[in-house]
């Protein structure tokens, strides 16, 4: 067995996936759409910052966090835009549960690394 080879056969069962292919259809009709496609990204970057401070130990930034909702609330008023991130949702999850399969898969021995 060839761990490449089985790596390259999960990138084809993930390309194959329903989530996969839906994430890829409905990116294909925002990238027609300039304005959709800058909301979302503008909400989904400013959503990681958020994040990105909060896991660096900041406290929740409350003008941020109701920011991001107003950004949210405008998303979900266009179609294109609400159509994107739902599929992108549904397809980063199935990514997230694929990265924790295999972190808890290998993560035996890495208890060496704990703090004592």
């Amino acid at each position: 067995m060839n761990i490449y080879d089985k790596t390259h056969d999960l990138v084809k069962a993930i390309k194959e996936s329903p989530e996969y292919r839906e994430f890829m259809e409905v990116k294909k009709v925002i990238d027609t759409d300039e304005q959709a496609k800058k909301m979302v990204k503008d909400f989904i970057a400013k959503q990681m910052e958020l994040e990105y401070e909060m896991m660096g130990g900041k406290g929740e930034d409350k003008a941020k966090t109701e920011q991001i909702q107003q950004m949210y609330q405008m998303i979900v008023g266009n179609t294109k835009a609400s159509a994107f991130m739902q599929s992108y949702m549904k397809f980063q999850r199935l990514v997230a549960d694929i990265y924790k399969i295999l972190g808890d898969s290998v993560a035996e021995g890495m208890d060496f690394f704990e703090k004592k």
